[in-house]
């Protein structure tokens, strides 16, 4: 496959040039993915999809860019796109900040771990097996007269490839697999759920009783619901959280682009102390196995590890070729896509926070009155910074012992300040999809809980 999407690729970039494209570049995919659902401890649904298509980008001479895609991979449809990019490149404006696509003819660095056959072959009925596993164990957890149980399976398998005018031709193969449970638990007066997942690329480290079990016993443990009084205190971040609030939150601040437009909360804090010296983060898409591991990105730059924040200073930022240009300075390889119907954008790749020491127990237990959070869905405002996160799932402690779960509970602080008044970092280190990152303790941020 991969070798079939590169001719494919320097079929469509040739066909551009015949057209009048001064450069060219072909984005292709193709991938087979299967989704199981189960709602109310029954499969709901199962589907199977299969995808292929084809990003073409022109260049002119003039300097204007022209983008289209096709659904398919025929070479009709495929040269019909060909030329759409070229007519639209031949009427848009030219952007004096675009200097040229980019250009590479080395060796990209090695990356284990990203294919799993045994994804692609695992049958309906193995994946029926693994979901109906997460669900049995949700329920062994849950006694079943008191539960309801939803879950999915996601499994793809799939190819890429760039091809472009400049010297840039590779391809690669991957591998991905998602399963989850969401459970709801009901006692005599409340009713409360949770949620539990696992993310690989390696079907053998999916363990669907861990996802499952943890999935249940978390919804127990959050009956018993109250509001606390609020007040200004410490905060523990476990990995779910730090992989929304900071994977997100401050992994799309460091996007060079929304620095570049003044859409970044840390506009112009290059190189400046903006977080506490016991925070380091690196963006690594060299990880074995990782999620967002790759030798190249999206527009077929080698990767590499990139060093964000190191003794609470902004190292680095992360750049695509066209911010890197503007900015004239390396780029980091950081080109990323949704997909081939996609321009080039940016976002990490691993974003890796460095373990400290100690257990989340071991966390817990220095803290005299505040909040462990496990889960919320709110990210900050990427301007200003300012962030107001409902506490979906979450703990008072009390003396260095959780006491309860809360309800109507928000916690409210600007990240500028939360970087800074990060503690603590423990050594429970988890990996949440394109996050690798321990529990964080904050040691202050303003909670209303009623």
């Amino acid at each position: 496959m991969d070798q079939r999407l590169l001719e494919i690729g320097a079929m469509v970039v040739k066909r551009a040039e015949e057209l009048g494209a001064s450069q060219a570049e072909a984005y292709v995919a193709a991938s087979r993915s299967f989704t199981i659902d189960v709602e109310n401890n029954a499969i709901k649904s199962a589907s199977e999809k299969r995808d292929a298509g084809c990003g073409i980008r022109s260049v002119v001479k003039k300097g204007g860019i022209g983008f289209a895609y096709v659904t398919t991979i025929q070479d009709e449809d495929l040269f019909e796109a060909a030329a759409k990019s070229v007519k639209l490149a031949k009427v848009s404006v030219p952007d004096p900040d675009f200097h040229a696509l980019p250009s590479y003819d080395g060796v990209y660095p090695p990356v284990k771990g990203l294919y799993d056959p045994a994804i692609r072959r695992l049958s309906s009925d193995g994946a029926a097996e693994l979901i109906m596993r997460t669900v049995d164990a949700t329920n062994e957890a849950v006694d079943k007269k008191q539960t309801a149980v939803e879950a999915q399976l996601y499994a793809s398998t799939g190819a890429k490839a760039i091809v472009n005018s400049l010297g840039i031709s590779s391809s690669v193969e991957t591998a991905f697999m998602f399963i989850n449970s969401s459970p709801t638990a009901k006692d005599d007066t409340e009713q409360t759920s949770s949620y539990e997942f696992q993310v690989s690329r390696n079907l053998k480290s999916i363990d669907p009783e861990w996802v499952g079990s943890t999935a249940g016993r978390n919804a127990i443990n959050n009956l018993g619901s109250r509001t606390i009084e609020g007040g200004d205190m410490p905060i523990i971040l476990t990995p779910l959280v730090v992989s929304t609030i900071i994977g997100g939150g401050f992994g799309g601040a460091i996007n060079a682009e929304e620095i570049q437009y003044g859409r970044s909360y840390i506009a112009d804090a290059l190189g400046e102390s903006i977080a506490s010296e016991a925070l380091s983060i690196m963006d690594d898409s060299h990880i074995a196995g990782g999620i967002g591991s790759r030798p190249f990105d999206a527009e077929g730059v080698p990767t590499q590890c990139t060093r964000i924040l190191h003794g609470g200073v902004l190292k680095n930022i992360l750049h695509n070729s066209y911010t890197a240009n503007k900015d004239q300075v390396e780029n980091t390889g950081n080109a990323s896509r949704p997909s081939y119907s996609g321009l080039p954008s940016i976002s990490p790749s691993n974003l890796v926070i460095a373990p400290g020491k100690g257990t989340l127990d071991d966390l817990v237990s220095e803290i005299k009155k505040g909040i462990l959070f496990r889960y919320t869905g709110d990210r900050p405002n990427m301007t200003t910074g300012d962030l107001s996160a409902m506490v979906m799932e979450g703990h008072y402690i009390k003396d260095g012992s959780i006491e309860h779960s809360v309800k109507n509970t928000l916690v409210g602080i600007n990240m500028r300040d939360l970087l800074q008044r990060v503690r603590r970092v423990g050594a429970d280190v988890r990996v949440t999809s394109t996050v690798v990152t321990p529990s964080i303790v904050v040691e202050s941020a303003r909670v209303t809980s009623g």
